[in-house]
């Protein structure tokens, strides 16, 4: 039963529940309220380096896409340059042998056309002696 007035034993009682309060406070509600803070604030500290290092790394490989199209743009405009020198040395190059065979075939015509002429001379007076005696048998006159 209640008693009222409460007897001593009460009063010890609530005195003593606040000694062993302050004692657990003091032994282990504090330090594991800070001990949660301090993983709180690491938790959010390291949070935000994360997000931090993410966008770094966002910004790092934007760079690295930009060098490469610039790197990829240069290497197009390098070979572009590289293809019409060659396409202009392979053109002067054709060029130089269409006239070196323009100027071969000319000097082998005229050779052919020199010997020609010459090969024709001999049979060209053996032609007309061989139809000057073949005209004199025909009209039976002597030659």
């Amino acid at each position: 039963m209640i008693e009222l007035p409460p007897d001593y034993t009460f009063y010890i009682q609530v005195v003593s529940f606040l000694i062993f309060w302050q004692l657990m406070r003091w032994a282990l509600f504090t330090p594991v309220q800070g001990a949660l803070r301090a993983r709180a604030e690491r938790t959010t500290g390291d949070r935000a380096r994360a997000e931090s290092l993410n966008a770094e790394v966002r910004a790092l490989a934007a760079e690295v896409d930009a060098a490469l199209a610039a790197a990829r743009a240069e290497g197009h405009r390098q070979g572009d340059e590289i293809r019409r020198r060659g396409e202009a040395e392979e053109q002067r190059i054709v060029e130089k042998s269409r006239k070196e065979t323009a100027a071969l075939l000319e000097r082998e015509r005229a050779i052919t056309t020199s010997q020609v002429d010459a090969a024709r001379a001999p049979l060209r007076q053996d032609a007309e002696r061989l139809a000057a005696a073949v005209v004199a048998k025909l009209l039976g006159r002597a030659a």
